[in-house]
């Protein structure tokens, strides 16, 4: 049984701070080798021209996703050593509604921001200007706007839960949408410049197959899984 942080209450220790750098690092480093430290890149997903974003945030869920399953499936870990954000409708709908209106406008999100200044972009050093400023008045009007903060709080909810379906069937069904996604963006591409460096190439293929085979898989490991 792998012990989190989290589980041992420990995610104030040294050690966990140090993680966490270095996991930071790892992280930056994985959105410059994608191309997320030019905004340029990053615009593309609302054109169609660059679906980078889309098909490295789907390859980050199904990774996440399929990685814990099999870890709780094989007993390395329990779903209750992993923190698992709250359902607050309220504040999440308001802050995702902003969070895309910002990062329509600017092309940039907080980490890759800081990726972009890193690498040198002006535009990502004014766009986390605007971040600290943006988080300095929402402190200062935090008392106005508490209620909204907690409003529609639900507690932790799991999408297959709410659904009434297993877990391992929903696992499942999310990863053939991530397969599906992968595809359309390739054929995005491919409509709007032209080009496309995977549609149709054995890659995709062998990639989306690998996916459903190791979701499908779960249904094997612990077939009662909800």
């Amino acid at each position: 049984m792998i012990n989190t942080f989290y589980s041992l209450d420990t995610l104030g220790a040294p050690l966990a701070g140090f993680l966490s750098v270095v996991i930071g690092f790892g992280f930056g480093f994985a959105l410059e080798r994608a191309g997320f430290s030019s905004s340029r890149r990053l615009a593309g997903v609302f054109y169609f021209t660059d679906m980078s974003v889309v098909k490295v945030m789907f390859s980050a869920l199904i990774t996440a996703l399929l990685g814990l399953s099999y870890m709780i499936g094989f007993g390395w870990i329990q779903l209750d050593q992993i923190f698992l954000m709250p359902s607050i409708y309220g504040s999440q709908i308001a802050g995702g509604l902003l969070f895309g209106v910002g990062f329509a406008m600017g092309a940039w999100c907080p980490g890759t921001a800081v990726a972009g200044l890193a690498a040198g972009r002006i535009d990502a050093l004014m766009f986390l200007i605007g971040a600290v400023g943006g988080s300095i008045l929402f402190n200062e009007v935090f008392p106005s706007i508490s209620s909204l903060y907690m409003a529609g709080n639900q507690g932790v909810q799991l999408a297959y839960d709410m659904l009434g379906v297993p877990r391992n069937a929903f696992i499942f069904v999310f990863t053939l949408a991530a397969v599906a996604a992968f595809w359309f963006s390739e054929w995005a591409e491919k409509a709007r410049t032209g080009h496309s460096q995977y549609l149709g190439s054995p890659f995709l293929k062998a990639f989306s197959l690998a996916l459903a085979v190791l979701a499908g898989g779960l249904f094997m490991l612990n077939p009662a899984a909800r």
